[in-house]
């Protein structure tokens, strides 16, 4: 079985990961939660960002 070193032991949790149960518990509580993280396709740059980003 393979191991981590002690170096990779000794990291930080992501702070993605930290964020999980926060969105599980919204999605528990009926709550549409998006996956930001994921790189989502389907959803569309809001038009006020596409504005800013062009100026």
């Amino acid at each position: 079985m393979l191991k981590l070193s002690q170096r990779s032991r000794d990291l930080p949790d992501s702070p993605i990961r930290k964020l999980a149960p926060y969105a599980e518990a919204a999605k528990a509580a009926g709550r549409k939660v998006y996956h930001l993280y994921l790189g989502l396709p389907d959803l569309h740059t809001p038009p006020a960002a596409l504005l800013r980003l062009r100026q």
